[in-house]
């Protein structure tokens, strides 16, 4: 699980540094990943919230601007077909609780970072990326790629963190976990249920 912790989803914690506010309608790539951030702000940095709230508010805004079903499906690799369909689908709900209950709680600490979007690059009919940098408070650049799929319901289905592709790496790590349960999903979810338990 050390992977999620530190790589996928982190880069929404980092998208809560964007400023501008966008309509909702014909927003272009860039102005949604601008909007996105901006909401993230604006709903989950009150220090007034309690963590069920601040949780509650992460998981709409995450349901409504990740495809997360298409992501666990992703980041279960080769193994998803060899799940049943009762444990794809409670691998597809662990995998979004345990997001959220990792996550939502990092808001709490917001203290603000530069983060300023830049080009779109059109990757197919479908998807694009948007370019972007995190500027640290230590001095450092972060560059990251959102790849959105969808032009009038735009979906973030992957994040590029210095050119590490999240949903890959995660995928990766999963796999590492099944093949260590004796290469049985049930392995992986047991683990996730344990960790979304606590």
């Amino acid at each position: 699980m050390r992977t999620l912790s530190t790589g996928f989803f982190t880069a929404i914690f980092l998208l809560a540094a964007s400023h501008a506010v966008v309509a909702a309608d014909n927003r272009t790539p860039d102005e949604f990943i601008r909007a996105v951030g901006q909401e993230a702000i604006t709903s989950l940095t009150g220090k007034e919230l309690t963590d069920k709230q601040r949780q509650e508010g992460f998981r709409t805004i995450l349901v409504r601007t990740f495809e997360v079903p298409l992501i666990a499906r992703f980041t279960l690799g080769r193994f998803w077909r060899r799940a049943s369909e009762q444990q794809q689908k409670e691998f597809v709900r662990l995998f979004e609780d345990f997001v959220v209950q990792a996550y939502a709680a990092r808001f709490k600490d917001y203290s603000g970072h530069t983060f300023t979007v830049g080009k779109v690059r059109e990757i197919d009919e479908r998807d694009s990326y948007v370019q972007s940098t995190l500027a640290l408070k230590d001095g450092r650049n972060i560059a990251v790629l959102w790849r959105v799929r969808g032009k009038s319901d735009p979906k973030i289905i992957d994040v590029v963190v210095e050119g590490v592709s999240m949903a890959i790496t995660q995928r990766d790590e999963f796999a590492s976990i099944i093949n260590q349960k004796g290469g049985k999903v049930e392995g992986l979810i047991a683990a996730l249920r344990e960790k979304t338990a606590k």
